[in-house]
């Protein structure tokens, strides 16, 4: 699997919590390293399609993530800290 991220954004108001992000990653294990307020969560909330990029795309072998919907999330694992998509 190889997933490509190109000129990946995302801004919140004036903020641009990710910025013009180019990437490609093979199979492997990977991690985000940096100072609160990087961008860590923001970028792996874009990669699970919880948050749509402002500008740029997400490939997944060359097809975008979004209209890929339930395939490309049987090929995802996430376990964040805290979820927070439900109350329980």
């Amino acid at each position: 699997m190889k997933l490509e991220l190109n000129n990946l954004t995302k801004i919140f108001g004036d903020y641009a919590a990710v910025d013009h992000v180019d990437l490609v990653m093979g199979n492997g294990v990977y991690g985000l390293l940096g100072v609160n307020g990087a961008g860590k969560t923001t970028l792996m909330r874009m990669l699970c399609t919880l948050l749509k990029p402002t500008e740029g795309s997400i490939l997944c072998n060359g097809r975008d993530i979004f209209k890929m919907d339930g395939e490309y999330r049987k090929l995802l694992g996430y376990l964040p800290q805290d979820f927070g998509f439900y109350p329980e």
